[in-house]
């Protein structure tokens, strides 16, 4: 048996009050604490530290009247390892289940999950030591969807979506234990004759596979579709679900042992991109279907351009032209939108090595967005109009108490036009849309994320008050050169 250093005994001794060089009290310890054993038996797999969220996930495995649990979960968050590996493990332990049933979206996943729980029984010392009888059958040694152990009335059997488990019987045992793990991904869901029949698998084969007096099911998943098997399960109030994305409703990190700085935070959402940083660590629904503007529409400047100069010291792009797009909101309750300016310049690029050719619309970085009073708005409009070149235009929604703040900011010297939108927003946005896909309107690299959250997840967001400002920005300095002579540039 390994020898332990002599702080890991402490800590284990003042956190669980076990003496962990005694076998029985750590057997002991492990059967009470799923939380001690996945630290002292798998610490390989639980390096860092636990996040709240692990502990009330824990709490709920071990508890035997949370029956049917449905758990979201940020990508990384360790949800995958601790229901599908650890819990697998401590089941088969102490034989709280004889039947598990490991289900995930593909044979090659469920190969995987086996083999990862195989090797632990086959090559943790530790657990070797202290669990002797948990032996796997000789004959079971190489299968690659199965795991039985010589003495202890326990199968762990893999299945993928779609395969039949109806009916099954180890033993007398039916399933006692149904862990569903990732049973659709983005292609899957895409088409609802696959979402359909995901749910009548479900309902047909998996629900009635399990033992009717005994069995825990747990079902983990994403958001990836406004109808996925998730959300259908969530409306149909069956499971307790417990959603942990990676920042709370507090905007604080979940889990600051992985992602302890702001900077790591940032990294891991541009190593992502927007998209997938949404879906998969805000957990927000994000259906590529009905997404207006897509990622891949969308085409970036390098921010430095804007201060370029070429070896003669001049700029190496020209302003044709300036605007700032306005969506007002006036009022400062926590229940009011945001009133938002989105600046922007029409520029030609000059003496650049980049791929960036012709007129352009460089949306500027950092735009704003605030709950202002009027007397403030006014104030910000000229605080903007300051940093923008001369004769910048401000479009401005012009509906009903909007138009006594532009009449406002003409009084104070700022040139506001009046946008009258006549169709939804996002008639308006699907409008402008052409301009950003065909890279006619470019954004910064860096400065515009929460307009580009607020773009890809139009429909979804709680706020849209950014993209109203960039609508009314692309309309505005657009204008008569591109839509038709009958449409007016101010009716949107």
């Amino acid at each position: 048996m390994q020898q332990f250093l002599p702080e890991f005994i402490n800590f284990f001794k003042v956190a669980f009050k076990v003496d962990i060089t005694d076998v029985n009290q750590r057997r002991e310890a492990g059967k009470n604490s799923f939380l001690f054993f996945c630290l002292f038996y798998l610490p390989h797999y639980f390096s860092l530290a636990p996040a709240d969220f692990h502990r009330t996930l824990i709490a709920l495995l071990e508890d035997d009247e949370a029956t049917a649990l449905g758990i979201i979960g940020f990508r990384g968050s360790a949800k995958t390892t601790i229901c599908g590996v650890a819990y697998m493990i401590w089941c088969v332990c102490y034989e709280k289940y004889h039947f598990p049933l490991l289900i995930n979206d593909t044979v090659a996943q469920v190969k995987v999950n086996i083999l990862n729980i195989r090797k632990e029984f086959e090559e943790n010392e530790l657990l070797r030591y202290d669990f002797p009888e948990t032996v796997l059958k000789k004959e079971n040694m190489f299968s690659e969807t199965k795991l039985e152990f010589t003495q202890k009335n326990i199968l762990i059997l893999g299945r993928s979506r779609g395969q039949k488990v109806r009916g099954m019987r180890y033993r007398q045992f039916r399933p006692d234990l149904i862990l569903c793990d990732d049973l659709e991904d983005l292609e899957w869901v895409r088409k609802k004759e696959n979402r359909d029949k995901t749910e009548r698998w479900f309902k047909g084969e998996v629900i009635p596979a399990q033992e009717e007096l005994k069995c825990k099911m747990i079902v983990i998943g994403n958001l990836l579709h406004n109808d996925a098997l998730m959300v259908r399960l969530k409306k149909q109030e069956v499971f307790k679900f417990i959603e942990f994305p990676l920042i709370g409703a507090d905007g604080n990190v979940t889990w600051k042992a992985k992602y302890p700085t702001p900077e790591a935070v940032e990294r891991q959402k541009k190593k992502v991109g927007i998209t997938a940083w949404f879906r998969e660590y805000l957990l927000k629904i994000v259906s590529e279907e009905d997404q207006v503007i897509k990622e891949t529409d969308i085409h970036y400047y390098p921010n430095h351009l804007l201060t370029d100069l070429d070896d003669y010291g001049h700029p190496k792009i020209q302003i044709l032209d300036a605007g700032v797009g306005n969506d007002l909101a006036i009022g400062k309750n926590e229940t009011n939108d945001f009133t938002t300016f989105v600046s922007g310049l029409r520029i030609k690029v000059l003496n650049t090595e980049l791929e960036i050719v012709g007129e352009k619309i460089f949306v500027k970085p950092n735009p704003i967005c605030q709950r202002l009073g009027f007397d403030e708005t006014i104030k910000k409009a000229q605080d903007v109009q300051d940093y923008m070149p001369s004769g910048t235009k401000f479009y401005v929604e012009g509906v009903s108490y909007q138009k006594s703040a532009i009449e406002t900011m003409k009084s104070k010297g700022v040139p506001a036009f009046p946008m009258n939108p006549t169709t939804d927003k996002k008639a308006r946005l699907e409008t402008i849309s052409v301009f950003i896909k065909d890279g006619t309107v470019m954004f910064p690299e860096k400065g515009c994320e929460k307009l580009l959250e607020q773009l890809l997840n139009f429909g979804t967001e709680e706020h849209d008050d950014l993209v109203d400002a960039l609508v009314y920005l692309i309309m505005g300095m657009i204008k008569r050169r591109v839509f038709k002579l009958s449409e007016r540039p101010d009716k949107i």
